[in-house]
Formats: C-alpha cells, structure tokens, sequence
C-alpha cells in the first residue's frame, strides 16, 4: 500500500455551471490547507461552425478566468487554467496524467438541462478512468477544519478497500481530525440463538481487523477510531456519517474480491447520493486483489 501521499495539485472540473462550482469551496480549502496548486478545467466539446468554436472560447476562458481572479482574491497564489477539447470524461483523466494531478475534485451534476458531470455519466466515468482519487459533491458544502471533526472510511478486510488511506491520513495529519473506520457485516444480526457464538467470534475478528488497521495509522499521528456495525452497507454508512458528524466519507470503489461490496453503481453511488457531505472515491489500481 502507498504510504505516503502529496497534494500538490488539484484539478476542479468546471462548465460554466453553479451545479458543478458546488466543489469550489471544499476544493479550495483544500489548496489553502495543503499549499496545491489548483488547475481550473473547462472540457469543450466540437461546435457546427468555427465562429461558434472561437465564441465557445471565449466564454470558457473569460468565465475561467474570474473563477481563478476570485481564487487568488482569496489568497489563493497557484491558480491556472486550460480549456480542453473531447468528451469531458476522457479530457479529464487525461488531464490527470498530463499535468501530474494528485486529486481530481469535482461536482457530480453540471449545466443545468446536459448535466453534463452527474454522477452515473463524467463523474463515474472519471473514477474509473483517472489513476489517482476523486472527491466529489452533489451540493454546496464548505470545507472548514475548525467544521470538520472525522473522515468515515468503510473497509471490507481488503487490500483494495484499504488503498485510500494514504489520502485519508494525508487530509487527516495536518489538522489532527479523528478517522473514524468503520466495518459493516451484512445480513447477520447479533441476537442470541443457536448461531449467536459464531457472529460474536465474526464481530470479534472485525474489532480486531480494525484494530490493526488502526494502529498502521496512529504510528503516524493519526486520531483514530473503530466501529462494527451490522445491516446494509450503504444505509449503515450514511447513518453512521451522519451519528458520528462526518465531515468526509472516504472509501475505495472495489471492496473484496468477488462480492466487490464497495464498487463504483452499488454501495458508493448509493452513499453519494444519500449524503450531504463531500464523499472521496479512489479505484484500487488493477492488481490489488484480496490475499
């Protein structure tokens, strides 16, 4: 697993849209906390005519433009922006490997009428395609580490759930918020009966799965805490999100092989869509698989 994680620098997808500025304020945070650089994107797609191209143009780049001015108003000193040209999707992960991107942060609805970054369409699309996180919202949220007192990560006992930790404790150290980790079983119930002792031994070996975890992260100074909760992925998630006040939900998009409890359409878009808070997405390279 990667032990060790830079921010420095951000990529915000925009249309030209308040549907997809709603990312600004977390992706701002962000760069002031960490120091990133903050790259600003429009991805335009082909128009009839050339003069409605340069018009196209124009607008993306005067609308980028005030983007980053009220960045840099607010203190903000590394700000760029690019227009690009394609399907939005693929210009993005391209964009990603181009620049040497660390954090894809993004809206996951768009122009109002295209939606041209809702989540099922770009925004999935880039989880999928770009090589390193994505941090998205479907409303206004602000990012205030004074606000925010816990990052959520759900874990499954895969290598491949595990793999955004190293962005989790890169968010967390600087501002020593507490990560709650949180492990879900399914479909059991802890009531007495003939099956009783066996749940308990599975609770049990979770408490202790964590607890290991845990500890990988304490011995870089992060606050930690551990929950075993037991009904449907998704619902327990958001539940505890919001029980636990949650300012982030952090979670790999493929849990254990096999079952894939947190892959990208199932548990994670039904987290995504059920929360109010910005929910960070990181897809396990290929190769990450369950020992």
């Amino acid at each position: 697993m990667q032990t060790s994680l830079r921010l420095a620098r951000i990529l915000v997808p925009l249309d030209g849209s308040t549907l997809a500025e709603a990312v600004m304020p977390v992706a701002e945070r962000l760069a002031h906390d960490h120091g990133s650089e903050v790259l600003l994107l429009e991805v335009l797609e082909g128009q009839r005519s050339q003069d409605a191209e340069i018009e196209a143009d124009h607008q993306a780049g005067a609308y980028l433009r005030r983007m980053a001015d009220g960045l840099r108003d607010r203190g903000l000193a590394r700000v760029r922006t690019c227009i690009w040209y394609g399907d939005a999707d693929q210009a993005i992960a391209n964009a990603v490997t181009r620049e040497r991107v660390d954090l894809v942060a993004m809206s996951t609805h768009g122009r109002s009428g295209l939606d041209r970054l809702r989540f099922g369409s770009v925004a999935e699309s880039v989880v999928r395609k770009a090589s390193v996180p994505a941090l998205l919202v479907r409303d206004i949220v602000s990012w205030d580490p004074g606000g925010i007192k816990r990052i959520l990560v759900p874990l499954d006992w895969s290598a491949a759930s595990e793999g955004v930790l190293p962005i989790v404790s890169c968010l967390a150290g600087p501002f020593d918020f507490e990560v709650q980790l949180l492990h879900v079983i399914e479909h059991i119930r802890p009531l007495p009966g003939p099956e009783y002792a066996e749940k308990s031994a599975y609770h049990r070996e979770a408490q202790a799965y964590l607890a290991r975890v845990a500890a990988t992260l304490e011995a870089r100074g992060v606050r930690l805490g551990v929950t075993v909760r037991y009904g449907s992925p998704a619902e327990v998630i958001a539940a505890a999100a919001a029980e636990t006040n949650s300012g982030l939900i952090a979670m790999a998009t493929h849990g254990r092989s096999g079952l894939g409890r947190l892959f990208l359409g199932s548990v994670a878009e039904r987290v995504l869509r059920s929360v109010s808070m910005p929910v960070l997405l990181w897809k396990p390279p290929v190769g990450v698989r369950e020992p």
